[in-house]
C-alpha cells in the first residue's frame, strides 16, 4: 500500500471516504426499512472481525509482539472511543435530532482533530510558515465547506435529474421515510457532539500509542472484536426483542456485511496505516469528503435534490483538502517527526519500573567488572605503563 509513488495514503483514503459515502445512502434506506440502529453497529463490528482475523492471523503471525496486558488495555480503549462511543453515541443522537444536525457536527471532527494533536504535541505547526499556514487555513475551509453543504441551499441543480435512476432505492425497497418527533433536541445535540470528541480522541490515541506498531492488521482485528464485545453488551441493553436480531438473506444483511468489511475492517486499517505514515490531520482531513461523495450519489439513487449551496460546499471541501495535503507533503519533505517520543506510553512507566530498576542495577557491575580487568592488565604491563599513566 505505500507503493504507487508513494501516493498510497491518499489513495487508500480515497477509497476510505467513497465506502462511507455509499454507506450512508445504504443505511439511510435500511433505517428507514426498520433496521435498528444498535444491532446495526454490532453485527457491523462482527462481520469486520471475522472478515480481517483470517487475514492478521497469516500477515502477522511472523512479526506480532506479544501481548502484553498494556497492550490489551489501550487496544480496549481505543475501541471504547473509536467504536462503541462513536457508533452508539452517533447513532442515539441521530434519533434525537435531525441528519442535518448529525451531518454537521459530524464534520466538526478534522477541526477537533487538529485541536487535540496540537494541544497533546502530536501536530506541529507553525503559522509563520506556508506548511503550517496551509495545514490551519485548509482545515477551517474544509470545516466550512461542510458547513455550506449541510445549509447552504438555492437553486437546485437539474443535471442530476437526467442521471438519476428510475425508481429510488427506497421506493424498491418499499421503505418509508421515518419522521420522528424531536422531542430531545438538545440531548441529541449533546450526544453527537460527544461522539465526534470520542472519534477524534481514537485518531490522536492511535498516533500517540501505536505509531510504531509492527502488526496493523491484528490491531485492527483485536480492536474489532473487543468493540462487537462492547457494542453487543449495550445493543442487547436496548434492543432484546428476537425479530431485530434475527438474521435472512434481504437488504439488512448487504447492510451488515458491507459496512463490516468495506467501512470498518479495511477503514480502520486504511486509518491506523495512514496515522501511523502522515499523523493524526492526515487522516482526519478526509472525513468531510464522504460528505461530498454522499451528495452526490443520493440525487441519483434516493432521487434527492442537490442544491447549488451544496456544490459550492463540495468546491471548499475539496479545495480545503488540498490545501492540508499540501502542508502534510511538505512535512514530509522536510523530514519532520509527527510524534514527539517522550510522550509514548507514559501511562505504564510505573508498572514497568521494576524491570527497569534491575536494568540500572546490572549496568554499573558490567562497567565496575571492565574497571578492574583494565587495572589488572595495567599492573602486569610493569613499571613503564605506571610512567606514563603518570605522565
Amino acid at each position: 500500500m505505500g507503493g504507487v509513488g508513494g501516493h498510497g495514503p491518499v489513495l487508500s483514503q480515497l477509497v476510505y471516504a467513497s465506502s462511507l459515502g455509499v454507506m450512508y445512502v445504504l443505511i439511510k434506506t435500511a433505517f428507514e426499512h426498520g433496521m435498528n440502529r444498535y444491532v446495526f453497529v454490532t453485527y457491523r463490528q462482527a462481520s469486520a472481525t471475522l472478515f480481517i482475523a483470517p487475514f492478521a492471523f497469516f500477515v502477522d503471525r511472523k512479526n506480532m509482539p506479544p501481548l502484553r496486558f498494556k497492550v490489551l488495555f489501550h487496544i480496549f480503549i481505543m475501541a471504547l472511543l473509536g467504536i462503541t462511543l462513536e457508533q452508539v453515541l452517533y447513532f442515539w443522537g441521530l434519533e434525537n435530532t435531525t441528519s442535518t444536525y448529525a451531518a454537521t457536527i459530524s464534520n466538526l471532527i478534522p477541526a477537533i482533530a487538529f485541536a487535540m494533536a496540537c494541544l497533546l504535541r502530536l501536530e506541529k505547526v507553525n503559522i509563520k510558515n506556508p506548511r503550517g499556514l496551509a495545514k490551519v487555513i485548509g482545515t477551517v475551509i474544509c470545516v466550512g465547506g461542510a458547513m455550506v453543504m449541510t445549509f447552504a441551499k438555492g437553486p437546485t441543480l437539474e443535471f442530476f435529474h437526467h442521471i438519476r435512476t428510475s425508481k429510488s432505492l427506497s421506493d424498491i425497497l418499499g421503505a418509508k421515510s421515518l419522521v420522528d418527533t424531536k422531542e430531545n433536541l438538545t440531548l441529541g445535540i449533546i450526544l453527537l457532539i460527544i461522539s465526534v470528541i470520542a472519534y477524534a480522541s481514537w485518531i490522536n490515541y492511535q498516533a500517540w500509542v501505536f505509531k510504531d506498531y509492527p502488526a496493523q492488521l491484528t490491531l485492527t482485528a483485536l480492536m474489532l472484536l473487543m468493540g462487537t464485545v462492547q457494542c453487543g453488551v449495550v445493543a442487547v441493553s436496548f434492543e432484546r426483542s428476537a425479530a431485530a436480531w434475527r438474521l435472512a438473506w434481504n437488504y439488512r444483511l448487504l447492510t451488515y456485511i458491507y459496512s463490516g468489511v468495506f467501512c470498518s475492517a479495511m477503514g480502520f486499517f486504511i486509518q491506523s496505516w495512514c496515522i501511523s505514515k502522515r499523523g493524526p490531520i492526515f487522516a482526519a482531513a478526509f472525513y468531510p469528503l464522504s460528505s461530498v461523495i454522499t451528495a452526490i450519489l443520493e440525487p441519483i439513487f434516493l432521487h434527492v435534490d442537490l442544491h447549488v449551496g451544496g456544490a459550492i460546499g463540495m468546491f471548499m471541501t475539496i479545495a480545503g483538502l488540498y490545501a492540508v495535503l499540501w502542508g502534510k507533503a511538505k512535512d514530509k519533505k522536510g523530514g519532520t517527526k509527527i510524534l514527539p517520543t517522550e510522550m509514548k506510553d507514559e501511562l505504564f512507566l510505573i508498572w514497568e519500573a521494576g524491570e527497569r530498576q534491575e536494568q540500572v542495577v546490572e549496568m554499573p557491575k558490567v562497567k565496575n567488572q571492565l574497571g578492574d580487568r583494565n587495572i589488572l592488565s595495567k599492573e602486569s604491563q610493569g613499571g613503564d605503563n605506571c610512567t606514563s599513566c603518570s605522565l
